[in-house]
């Protein structure tokens, strides 16, 4: 019989936090036994969140009591998720490693540190060997694992597997983001709805700036030295869930539309080959149909449900240019279940 891996959520009533606890209520080994928050300690679960997802709140997590995020109360607890925000992450996560705990964190603050791995899991699995660099650089018992802005992934998945077979000279996206990527309360309703935010020069910096780690430390099946152009524009637009591109990618030779959609359709990684509870069987569904994928049909698709990227209209621009869309939900794929894969990732590599 497997081992059971008992889990830690930070932030457990975030709407990362709350995907979190909705994925692993029936994981086959990985189980959510400490519920940490703030301002609502010792309370039970189910009475203080917001349960803002498909289905009720999972019975068995219902009356666990929101505990401390104090890594010194945490005695039996074999690994962390890490959803926490912005400027308040990194001094949280760096406590946590220093005391032993191995940590997956959707937040920003260690991105791009140079022996912190920046993972998608299908893509730069063996990026986990920075693991060993980082503990013995920071004097750390434990460690840290960070996975991509949602934004970003939700391009890089489908960029991927065109960056390993073909020689390209630029990305140019457009994204309409959803609310939930902005945590809740979130973006207040006067400012967004019958309008359209742009997110502004640093979050387009950050997410190129993103992008390039990850690209940077993915192999390829092309001989190309050069970098390549990544420039983005990033919006939030009045939806719920699912953050929407447009990409337009320039190579440096004539390209076949026909071998872009086969390396679509075949990519697969680590994750599939070893089957992997929470790895979708198809990490690309592509489309044919004209008028999607849509936001609010096509977030969900995938199994499990929300963890593959869709991608449509992909049609030939010029000799060397194609343009396509892509759709992620973005507090699943993007944020819980890409941490929740990595997990199922480390833990099967025997770093937990």
């Amino acid at each position: 019989m497997r081992r059971v891996y008992k889990a830690a959520i930070l932030g457990s009533t975030g709407l990362v936090g709350i995907e979190y606890v909705r994925m692993l209520a029936n994981h086959p080994y990985i189980k959510p036994t400490y519920l940490a928050g703030r301002g609502s300690v010792g309370k039970p679960y189910g009475e203080v969140v917001r349960w803002q997802t498909i289905g009720q709140i999972p019975k068995e997590i219902a009356n666990q009591e929101i505990r401390p995020t104090d890594p010194k109360q945490m005695d039996d607890v074999d690994l962390v998720f890490s959803p926490l925000p912005a400027g308040s992450a990194a001094q949280v996560e760096d406590e946590f490693a220093k005391l032993g705990f191995k940590v997956i964190s959707n937040s920003p603050d260690h991105r791009l540190e140079p022996d912190i791995p920046l993972i998608i899991p299908e893509v730069n699995p063996h990026s986990l060997n920075l693991i060993e660099e980082q503990k013995k650089r920071r004097d750390w018992e434990g460690f840290i694992v960070t996975t991509p802005l949602c934004t970003a992934q939700g391009v890089l998945i489908p960029l991927v597997p065109i960056y390993q077979n073909f020689r390209v000279q630029s990305v140019f996206i457009t994204t309409m983001q959803a609310l939930s990527g902005a945590g809740y309360p979130g973006v207040a309703s006067l400012d967004v709805i019958d309008n359209i935010l742009p997110l502004g020069n640093e979050y387009d910096a950050k997410m190129v700036k993103e992008m390039t780690k990850v690209l940077n430390s993915t192999k390829r099946n092309v001989s190309d030295e050069s970098n390549i152009n990544i420039s983005t524009t990033t919006h939030r637009v009045p939806t719920i869930h699912g953050h929407y591109a447009v990409v337009y990618v320039t190579f440096k030779e004539n390209v076949d539309l026909g071998k872009i959609r086969e390396s679509l359709v075949n990519f697969s990684g680590e994750p599939q080959a070893l089957k992997l509870p929470t790895a979708p069987e198809k990490v690309i569904v592509l489309t044919e149909q004209d008028n999607r994928p849509q936001v609010y049909f096509d977030r969900w698709l995938g199994d499990p449900p929300g963890m593959s990227v869709i991608v449509g209209r992909l049609t030939q621009v010029d000799n060397n240019a194609i343009r396509f869309v892509s759709l992620i939900h973005n507090s699943v794929r993007g944020a819980a279940g890409g941490g929740i894969l990595t997990a199922e990732l480390l833990i099967n590599r025997k770093y937990i």
